[in-house]
């Protein structure tokens, strides 16, 4: 119970960070969108920082340790980066613009950046470790590595939505 209440507080977070941006994760509007008061912030919170970096922990678990977790159940890296893939497409399909307001607020705070950066090279680090399994040629493997990760951070910034289909199509070669 204890642990839900917290996670309705990171998952409210989320929302507001994707569709407003990290000017708008105020306590005092997180709190009206949950209907409690200040105080039920900082039953869970020391400080609005400390709930800025709970909420980088929780969108680190939830779209980049998950992410791996279910991609590392593939028998193959070859599969474990197509789960991985595959994952990715399906998040290109949901109207979110968390990915780019997490960046935008990494650019605001020194802290934040810290964090973000460090997630971005764990990401990185992983795909990279999949394709060198899959590219003998070490040179190849960073060159992909450099490609697929550009490209999904890509889509986020495409001047429309993305139809399934059309990411099928440019991710075939990691599918």
């Amino acid at each position: 119970m204890i642990q839900i209440q917290k996670q309705r507080w990171l998952k409210t977070g989320l929302m507001t960070l994707d569709r407003k941006g990290a000017d708008h994760l105020k306590i005092v509007d997180l709190c009206q969108q949950l209907g409690v008061t200040k105080g039920a912030f900082y039953h869970w919170f020391r400080s609005k920082k400390d709930f800025d970096f709970a909420l980088l922990e929780y969108w680190e678990n939830a779209f980049t340790e998950q992410f791996i977790l279910l991609s590392e159940s593939g028998s193959s890296s070859k599969e474990k980066l197509a789960l991985l893939v595959q994952r990715c497409i399906e998040g290109l399909n949901k109207e979110s613009r968390l990915e780019i307001e997490i960046n935008m607020w990494s650019k605001q705070n020194v802290e934040v950046e810290e964090f973000v950066l460090r997630v971005y090279q764990q990401r990185f680090d992983y795909v990279m470790k999949l394709l060198s399994d899959i590219y003998p040629c070490a040179i190849e493997a960073k060159r992909h590595s450099l490609l697929l990760y550009c490209l999904l951070i890509g889509c986020d910034l495409f001047f429309r939505k993305i139809k399934p289909e059309e990411a099928e199509l440019m991710f075939r070669d990691y599918i």
